[in-house]
């Protein structure tokens, strides 16, 4: 069939959709699992395989964007220099998760939630690359009733999910992750229930091109 790249804003009931797209479709969910039955394909050691998304990921504060960079000298890993090698460990995961993503491709079938794969796929044509998202005050609420939070909590906890997903994308990939040119199909869930959604979705891929 063909693959689906997922991209989702907190509380857009992004994961919801992708579950009911894997029990309609059959695809498989592109997670850790996944790539440590890939890496024995790549010549690599399953437990050698570390995972990063834009949810484990938490957004840069103004002083690591400017000192991350710096390298102090005297191997002072306390400060700047060590911001500055944790930036080199996160882009080198980055990259390795790369590489984990074209190979599930290959695989098809397959649905890529996050981490940067509507860039990393931008190019094939039989990958359909979706936006799920939702007003700012739908998503709240829907926090509120996912965790118990108050309405203040709840918006914090939107707030920083959404920055840390900007920010990943941003930095790791160069891209505005609201860019609608990046997605072939954009689903506001404020009115739509996840099962229409996800008919949206499988009805979309009816119209792709096929792999040459």
């Amino acid at each position: 069939m063909a693959v689906i790249t997922l991209s989702r804003q907190s509380g857009s009931e992004g994961n919801e959709i992708t579950q009911i797209l894997c029990d309609r479709l059959g695809y498989r969910y592109f997670d850790k699992t996944m790539m440590a039955e890939l890496a024995t394909n790549l010549g690599e050691s399953p437990a050698n395989v570390v995972d990063i998304s834009a949810d484990q990921y938490q957004a840069k504060t103004w002083l690591e964007k400017t000192f991350g960079a710096i390298q102090l000298p005297y191997g002072d890993y306390t400060g700047a220099s060590y911001l500055a090698q944790e930036d080199a460990r996160q882009a080198l995961t980055v990259a390795h998760v790369q590489n984990f993503i074209a190979a599930a491709y290959e695989l098809d079938n397959v649905i890529i939630v996050g981490r940067g794969g509507q860039v990393a796929l931008a190019d094939k044509p039989d990958v359909l690359h979706v936006r799920v998202v939702a007003s700012l005050e739908t998503r709240v609420k829907r926090w509120q009733n996912r965790a118990g939070l108050n309405q203040d909590e709840a918006r914090q906890k939107v707030h920083e999910r959404d920055a840390a997903h900007n920010d990943f994308v941003k930095r790791f990939f160069h891209t505005d992750i609201s860019d609608p040119t990046l997605y072939d199909l954009m689903i506001n869930t404020d009115k739509l229930t996840r099962d229409a959604a996800a008919s949206l979705i499988i009805q979309a891929l009816e119209y792709l091109p096929e792999r040459a």
